[in-house]
């Protein structure tokens, strides 16, 4: 995922930033990377970027575990 060169604002690529090691080990997201992520968002609003990034990485790994393949447009419910 390229991002950084993509055509997003400061606070969105720290936002992708965030979400990107978030999902790759969370134990390493170091000082440089918060205050990045402060710089554009109180903390009400990187709970829920951590909540969203979190949601989804577990939608992710479940429908893997259970074998699941993405319905087509117009499929499913």
């Amino acid at each position: 995922m390229e991002f950084e060169s993509g055509p997003f604002s400061d606070a969105e690529k720290a936002a992708l930033a965030y979400a990107k090691q978030l999902t790759i080990d969370a134990h390493a997201i170091d000082e440089a990377l918060f205050a990045r992520l402060r710089a554009h968002y109180d903390e009400g609003e990187i709970v829920e970027i951590s909540a969203m990034a979190g949601l989804f990485n577990y939608f992710n790994r479940v429908n893997d575990a259970l074998l699941m393949e993405p319905t087509k447009p117009g499929e499913g419910l």
